[in-house]
């Protein structure tokens, strides 16, 4: 039979709604004068040397011929055969095939955006406020070099000058194009569908779908690519995400449409066009064409946050210390050199003080800080969620750090196993001899009806104990017999209906097949068969008595009816013989660490809430058994129903004790949630893959996360949903735990680091500044400082692994600031010692090593650098004193350790004169590295104490420094204008 009906009569609703003529009559008749010659050629040979890509007429297909026309292909035979496709088999589906319907036909695939490229970045760089201010301290350094030192001595500084500009803005554009790289990597993914080659299923890449490929669907699936209906009817398809409504599909009406979702039924289809051809591939592409590349997460919002308000901050210093360094120039300098003073030395002088007051401050405002949120999460990616998850949006793993909710409908810890086997009223146990081979292989027929409309657990359960007892085979069931019509639960309450077809075979009569409850189906059936292959009148009474003895025993009873009826005729609403009654019950399984996915979510102050439409008994096994629920929980449980009976109030009061929801609707399942962000929760919402949920059901929680089921199947990733569980279930969502809290944490050790390099620099530099009129560390190094300990640095810490204290810790609060009192703890300790020890060496290297000019300066910069090395340690762990701990795991953090003190010798021993420095020997090299080394001990005994007594300490080492800054700053202010009048 030609699964192609007559044409729909005018104005009928079976004509296809969704094909309209996209283009003039004239073409219409062209291209069926095209297809009808097609048609007659007859294989695909001629077929793929007349087409060109998009020319060919079944390619627009769906967008240029209506459904009436269809006939003039000769229906999906005709079709089939000019795509050389067997109907049964599929296509050949040998390399050089698959590879020439590509050509012809393009990839299933739609165009991602391009990534922004490197020149772009390294445009925006220069327009960058730091780069700017650099450029015209080069164009002035240079002007008056050249003027004062000549011009080999002049291009030589200013060209240096030039030269770390431009690194600067290498790095800068380097960091920015990489994130983008990162966010592109982010989108892609591989789902995989299910196709028919060369007479068998076969599992394929969605971008590796082809036209003519026969594709096996199934529900919940996807349709990936425009096709015909080849077997299966009354299968109802869902539009939602395309055109906003439903359809049912058969063989009157054969199209599917890329990206409708298969909500009822199961079905094979022909593929007959690809790619951006189709509505669906045109949507999806427009939507990742507008991806927003320059869209921050909330904590790199904070951290910009942070960076404005040090700008401002450090702007207004330096502008301070200008005017100071201004009028004490013009107060000192006023009457001594009279007129006579030169203006070449006056604009040198100016030179250097707007150096030192504005150029340098300027140079240590931080500009990249969010960059360790989008390396951090690279790596997480990479090296912890690997291939169990898809992120769709970015921000959903920071926000699963602070998730202190879970709401989840399926827990996939018990396993559904058959117990109980009735035919007839006698229950059997033991293999399949004791059947009769006639009920036998009408048990197989239903068996294989189970397995192929529905992928369940119960279906799963009976598919595995019937190929153990009864001896089925699934292969033989898909090569004998063909689904013809099928009814799904709208039609059949609580039930399915299936329509089986021989093949091969002239019986005049089809088998009509029922699955559902044992109640329903009981109460309509006249007839059973014994095991004999009897078929006698039922007592229904005793069939109930049975049923409800297994209800008793918490049994789930599911029943199977049978009748045959004769080809071409409506199927008549009685006349069922009862086949068989199967009992499944909800077991606890053999593993023992079942339940550590979910314990290790909900002992940290997650509490995870089942919220499903199971029955009491069944839920709180669940719960149980997951961890979930406890013995003495008062409230714990409560019904889908009670739940909406309460008023807000009660609701918003009794939310937090509430473990388990049972016989809950997804309205409920939104209410929960409504109530639970009210009361200021963070919600993480594992939403069912197999439902259709609308999308004001959906937009409730924080994150929504999507568990995918049946990774065989052409599931995509639902446009509603931020991250998609590939593998583990519910063990991934601990990773996620873990991952979004890893951020948070790194965000943190990352930021303490940089504040602690912040603060030393313009301290350092602005007191050096008032004292002596120069910087102590000059634009070349503080850039390298940049690339060492901003850029490099980041790296280091953004590779830190996620641990098991994460999960003791509790969930991030979103509230808390972003540096807590510990980091400033940290900070302010580390900051102290390293402004003493710069400016000790500054003002006393003299006296102290015997050193002085270039070489002293070399030292200062040198332990200012490797201060910062030893202090990556310290920040690795905000409250533990012990450093070292896991460092073993992470040897990413080693090796970039010793790169930096590798760049940093290569620095001051070969590139000396690149950065205006001198050669250090030994002993110098020694004594930087002792007195860097400090920065443990201290790290050691300010962690040692609690926040108060360190606070304290704090206070007085503060004071002890305000005194010793006014002090030298007041000798060398004596010295200076001493040396001035003289």
């Amino acid at each position: 039979m030609d699964p192609i009906g007559p044409p729909p009569k005018s104005g009928s609703s079976g004509k296809a709604s969704l094909l309209t003529a996209a283009s003039s009559r004239d073409q219409t008749k062209d291209w069926q004068k095209q297809c009808k010659e097609l048609y007659h050629k007859g294989g695909l040979a001629a077929d793929l040397d007349f087409v060109h890509g998009n020319e060919h007429p079944f390619f627009t297909f769906y967008r240029s011929i209506e459904g009436r026309k269809f006939l003039e292909f000769g229906g999906v035979k005709g079709i089939a055969r000019l795509l050389k496709t067997n109907l049964e088999k599929g296509i050949h589906g040998k390399a050089d095939d698959v590879t020439r319907r590509k050509a012809k036909f393009g990839l299933n695939a739609y165009p991602k955006p391009r990534t922004r490229s490197f020149f772009f970045f390294s445009l925006k760089a220069f327009k960058d406020h730091k780069i700017l201010f650099l450029l015209v301290y080069a164009i002035f350094s240079l002007a008056f070099g050249i003027k004062n030192d000549g011009l080999k001595e002049g291009l030589s500084d200013g060209g240096r000058i030039f030269l770390v500009i431009s690194l600067a803005a290498t790095i800068s554009a380097a960091r920015e194009f990489c994130a983008g790289l990162i966010m592109m990597s982010n989108m892609s993914s591989d789902i995989n569908v299910r196709v028919m080659r060369h007479g068998s299923h076969q599992n394929t890449s969605i971008s590796n779908v082809v036209v003519g490929d026969v594709v096996l669907l199934q529900t919940g699936d996807h349709i990936p690519a425009h096709g015909l209906l080849l077997n299966g009817d009354s299968l109802q398809v869902t539009y939602s995400s395309v055109a906003g409504h439903h359809q049912n599909v058969n063989y009157f009406n054969p199209y599917l449409s890329a990206g409708g979702k298969v909500v009822d039924g199961s079905c094979s289809m022909l593929v007959t066009s690809v790619r951006m051809d189709t509505s669906w591939g045109r949507m999806i592409s427009s939507s990742y064409c507008d991806f927003d590349f320059d869209e921050k997460t909330p904590l790199q919002v904070q951290l910009l946050n942070l960076t404005w308000w040090i700008r401002w901050i450090v702007l207004s210093i330096s502008f301070l210390i200008l005017g100071m360094m201004l009028v004490r120039y013009w107060m000192q300098n006023r009457g001594i050199y009279g007129n006579g003073k030169r203006k070449n030395e006056v604009m040198k002088s100016m030179l250097r003080i707007f150096t030192a007051a504005i150029i340098m401050p300027v140079m240590v405002i931080p500009e990249g800080w969010p960059i360790i949120v989008t390396l951090t999460f690279a790596y997480l990616r990479r090296t912890v969620m690997g291939n169990h998850a898809l992120f769709r949006n970015c921000s959903a793993l920071e926000t699963m750090g602070a998730a202190n909710n879970i709401c989840t409908e399926k827990m996939d810890t018990l396993k559904v196993k058959v117990t109980k086997f009735c035919v007839g009223e006698e229950a059997l146990t033991g293999g399949s001899d004791a059947i009769h081979i006639n009920v036998r292989f009408l048990l197989h027929q239903a068996v294989g009806i189970s397995s192929t409309c529905a992928v369940s657990a119960t279906s799963a359960a009976i598919l595995l104990w019937a190929t153990s007892e009864l001896g089925m085979d699934m292969d033989k069931f898909k090569q004998f017999y063909t689904i013809l019509h099928v009814d799904g639960i709208e039609k059949i309450k609580k039930g399915r209906q299936v329509t089986l077809r021989e093949r091969n075979t002239t019986n005049a009569s089809d088998h009509v097949h029922l699955e559902g409850t044992a109640e329903m189906i009981v109460s309509i059936c006249s007839q059973y068969y014994t095991k004999e292959g009897i078929v006698e009148f039922i007592n229904k009474r005793r069939f109930k008595e049975t049923i409800q003895g297994m209800a008793a025993q918490q049994i789930q009873c599911i029943a199977f009816a049978h009748k045959y009826t004769a080809r071409g005729q409506p199927n008549e609403v009685s006349g069922w013989t009862l086949l068989a009654l199967v009992g499944l019950k909800k077991q606890r399984p053999s593993e023992p660490n079942v339940r550590i996915p979910v314990e290790a979510c909900v002992f940290p102050g997650v509490n995870v809430k089942l919220i499903t439409r199971d029955d009491t008994y069944t839920a709180g096994l669940i719960a149980t058994e997951c961890g979930i629920l406890h013995a003495n929980q008062d409230g714990a449980v409560v019904g889908g129903q009670e739940f909406r009976s309460y008023t807000d109030d009660q609701r918003r009061d009794m939310v937090d004790q509430i473990r388990v929801m049972t016989r809950s609707s997804r309205a409920d399942k939104f209410l929960m949630v409504e109530c639970l962000k009210k009361r200021g929760q963070i919600v993480a919402d594992i939403e069912d893959y197999e439902d259709d949920y609308e999308d004001d059901l959906l937009t409730e929680s924080n994150v929504r996360l999507l568990i995918n089921i049946n990774t065989s199947g052409t599931r995509t990733v639902e446009k509603n949903s931020d991250i998609v569980i590939l593998k583990d279930g519910f063990a991934s969502i601990e990773k996620l735990l873990k991952c979004g809290r890893c951020i948070y944490r790194n965000a943190r050790n990352f930021l303490q680091f940089q504040l602690t390099v912040f603060i030393v620099t313009v301290v350092v530099n602005c007191v050096t500044a008032v004292s002596t009129y120069k910087i102590e560390i000059s634009a070349v190094q503080i850039l390298w400082e940049s690339l060492l300990l901003e850029t490099i640095g980041s790296l280091a810490l953004a590779a830190e692994h996620p641990t098991e204290e994460l999960m003791l810790k509790g969930p991030v609060s979103l509230e808390e600031t972003l540096i807590t009192s510990i980091m400033w703890r940290n900070i302010i300790s580390q900051a102290l010692y390293q402004i003493i020890l710069l400016l000790v060496l500054q003002f006393k290297s003299s006296s102290i090593f015997h050193v002085d000019g270039s070489v002293s300066d070399t030292l200062i910069f040198n332990t200012f650098v490797l201060c910062q090395v030893f202090n990556l340690f310290n920040s690795r762990n905000l409250e533990k004193r012990n450093m070292f701990e896991g460092i073993q795991d992470n040897r990413s953090f080693l090796c970039i350790v010793v790169m930096i003190v590798f760049l940093q010798v290569l620095m001051v021993e070969l590139l000396y004169k690149f950065a205006c420095i001198e050669r250090l020997d030994w002993r110098l090299w020694a004594a930087s590295v002792g007195m860097a080394a400090m920065s443990w001990p201290i790290a050691l005994v300010v962690k040692g104490k609690p926040i108060s007594n360190a606070t304290e300490a704090l206070q007085r080492l503060s004071l002890i420094f305000i005194s010793f800054l006014e002090r030298i700053t007041v000798g060398t202010r004596t010295r200076n204008v001493q040396t001035h009048m003289v």
